[in-house]
């Protein structure tokens, strides 16, 4: 059990990290996916008596990985924010006061679908957006779709994986590895999970209390 585990992907060394994130050393670059900022304020107004903070605590969360592997950029694979904000949200506010608090630091993101209702509402964003990129050979991507020729990390589908052991269950995130394509866990604090069911030929990392499990093929193959 570890933090951070080293991980060779498409021939290069990646690290992935209890916190739901993967660095890139080569490139000095820190991924994440599915941070849906906002989505405790969007339920709030609907009614819901969900505890605030979310996006700080999340965007906390960030800035302490981004010390922690001195990462010069940062991008989110999709689905940065939940909803389509509005302009006077205080986690807007936030986010352009962490961006600017964070000088050295390249901010971009992947779209992912519910991106698209911020794009056209006409916000001045502190995020530089891509449909999708290259990075080494990694096609970044938010849908988990493979590519000839690249191994594609991707987000959307907030993989997460159920263990059995008699009676007893227990559910975690994980990082999803596949043939040519690799799902991260999603990363913000409210966004659930989707238990996935992998191939013989897949691994799955179980993301438990910030603790990095890989698990044998044996347990989910059987």
């Amino acid at each position: 059990m570890s933090r951070t585990l080293e991980w060779t992907l498409a021939g290069e060394q990646v690290l992935f990290d209890g916190e739901r994130a993967l660095y890139y050393p080569a490139e000095r670059t820190l991924l994440v996916a599915d941070t849906h900022f906002g989505k405790g304020a969007f339920f709030r107004r609907a009614g819901l008596a969900l505890p605030t903070g979310d996006s700080s605590a999340d965007l906390g969360r960030l800035a302490a990985l981004v010390e922690r592997f001195a990462a010069q950029r940062l991008i989110i694979l999709g689905d940065v924010f939940h909803h389509r904000p509005q302009r006077d949200e205080p986690f807007l506010e936030r986010l352009s006061a962490w961006q600017a608090s964070q000088p050295g630091l390249a901010l971009e993101a992947v779209v992912g679908n519910h991106d698209r209702h911020a794009l056209g509402a006409g916000l001045d964003l502190p995020l530089r957006w891509h449909d999708q990129l290259d990075l080494g050979p990694f096609r970044l991507r938010h849908d988990p779709q493979a590519t000839a020729g690249r191994h594609v990390l991707a987000g959307h589908v907030h993989p997460a994986h159920v263990l059995k052991v008699g009676k007893e269950r227990l559910r975690a995130p994980v990082f999803w590895l596949r043939e040519g394509l690799s799902v991260l866990p999603s990363f913000g604090a409210l966004t659930g999970g989707w238990d996935v069911q992998p191939a013989s030929s897949d691994e799955l990392v179980m993301v438990i209390e910030g603790e990095l499990f890989p698990l044998p093929g044996s347990i989910y193959s059987g």
